[in-house]
């Protein structure tokens, strides 16, 4: 009788999962809870002291004080790239996705989720961690890697000057109803520019109907559409116009190096989301915590009119996207 080697007899072991730091989830939801807390701030006697400790976080969710980056300008040069970008159109689910995808441990934070990607590269690089906290995280977790999660879509300038810097890279891409984002996108401006707009000014701004109105009569007429407050600079409509944006990004980028999210699918089951996305950057498995969504917009019902026009509109929009992915979000059914 042959003797074997006891590793041919091994049972197979299972792959170690790693565990989530909950300090971690702290971390990441801490700017989500200050742009709240400022967004209800009743004055400037409010808001200053708020105002003051956002100036010493170590995370931030988007513009993070320019003196903090101006600061991380003059120190080490020596900073990861990027493996991966997070993006998608304005209120598609872009930040909650990075909440999940923030939590691996092997994903070393920024300095903020939404880099703009206008500044200078020694600027944009500033935002990224040093190869110091590289092979700091490195030891601790046994691996590291970077990224950011802003959302850029439609602005195609975004794909061109990302494929310069970080030809390698990796895009996740979140996809939402182009109704449900559009209308979505017109409550946050809502919310965030209340103050604003209640300035004489703009006492001649038109409500949602009349303004996607004027903008499906721009857009089919071969115009420029009012652009919306927040977002690529573009208009309320334009941001769900997804495929000539993905045509570009997957010619630029390689179709293999794109992620396509669906965000209800994403909204459904985060979780599960979330462990797909990890798999596609390259990073063991890991069970991510639930969390709650930490930017969500004010509530408010689309009118049924409304909605049954835009789904119309987007219908052909929605086919072109279809058949480029191969694939039928069924976005404009009944509800």
């Amino acid at each position: 009788m042959s003797i074997l080697s006891p590793e041919l007899h091994a049972p197979s072991q299972p792959e170690p999962i790693l565990a989530v730091d909950p300090k971690r989830l702290e971390t990441i939801q801490t700017p989500y809870q200050d742009f709240n807390r400022l967004s209800r701030a009743s004055g400037i006697l409010e808001a200053l002291p708020l105002r003051a400790k956002r100036q010493f976080r170590s995370y931030y969710f988007f513009n993070p004080p320019k003196w903090r980056v101006w600061a991380r300008t003059l120190g080490s040069s020596q900073r990861m790239a990027p493996s991966f970008a997070s993006i998608g159109a304005v209120r598609s689910g872009t930040s909650f996705l990075s909440s999940y995808i923030f939590q691996h441990p092997h994903v070393v934070l920024p300095l903020s989720k939404e880099i703009s990607f206008t500044d200078t590269m020694r600027e944009l690089m500033a935002h990224f961690p040093t190869l110091a906290a590289q092979r700091a995280a490195e030891r601790r977790n046994g691996g590291a890697i970077t990224g950011y999660c802003t959302p850029v879509m439609p602005n195609p300038l975004w794909i061109f000057v990302a494929q310069s810097m970080f030809p390698d890279m990796r895009i996740i891409c979140v996809l939402r109803d182009p109704v449900e984002r559009t209308f979505s996108h017109w409550r946050w401006d809502q919310k965030r520019f209340s103050r604003k707009m209640q300035d004489p000014h703009w006492k001649g701004f038109p409500d949602f109907r009349t303004l996607i109105e004027a903008e499906m009569a721009t857009i089919r007429g071969g115009g420029m559409e009012p652009h919306a407050f927040s977002g690529a600079r573009a208009g309320y409509l334009r941001h769900s116009i997804y495929a000539p944006f993905l045509r570009l990004l997957f010619e630029k980028f390689g179709r293999d190096r794109v992620l396509i999210v669906d965000a209800a699918e994403f909204f459904r089951d985060p979780r599960s989301t979330a462990k797909d996305i990890y798999a596609f950057l390259g990073l063991p498995k890991v069970e991510p915590l639930v969390i709650e969504e930490q930017n969500p917009g004010p509530p408010g019902k689309l009118d049924d009119g409304i909605r049954a026009n835009l789904a119309e509109f987007f219908r052909p929009y929605n086919e072109e996207l279809y058949a480029l992915l191969d694939k039928d979000f069924g976005w404009g059914a009944a509800r």
